[in-house]
């Protein structure tokens, strides 16, 4: 079997493996066992690991181990490349910036500040409802 990171670009590889050594500085620095990311003030989650392998974005979230393909095969041309259209690695990493640059703010923040936050977007979702 062909080892498919061959067909994911070098700079993306790099970007998963830079993104990996924040993750876990942040991690570290926080003290917790995986770090933990925002999506928004109430929406928390876990991640760790995050790495390419045989062309997949590999990660654990939430106690589970994902594993993302990013290699297509099209078997008319028999030919390999890495998925640019959705959910690209870049994309995940977009997504897990934010997240961890979110957790920043709020680790920073004393608790009263991030309370009133945090019920601004439950009075938000409720208005939606």
């Amino acid at each position: 079997m062909a080892d498919l990171n061959q067909y994911i670009k070098k700079s993306h590889i790099k970007a998963v493996e830079k993104f990996a050594a924040e993750l876990e500085e942040w991690r570290k620095e926080t003290g917790e066992d995986e770090a933990t990311l925002f999506e928004d003030a109430c929406t928390s989650f876990t991640l760790s690991n995050p790495r390419v392998m045989n062309g997949c974005l590999c990660y654990h979230q939430d106690g589970v181990d994902y594993s993302e393909n990013m290699v297509r095969f099209d078997e008319e041309t028999g030919e390999y490349w890495e998925e640019d259209m959705m959910d690209s690695i870049m994309d995940y990493l977009k997504f897990w910036r934010a997240c961890i640059r979110r957790a920043k703010r709020y680790w920073s923040m004393d608790v009263d500040k991030l309370d009133a936050i945090q019920s601004g977007e439950q009075e938000d979702d409720e208005e939606e409802d």
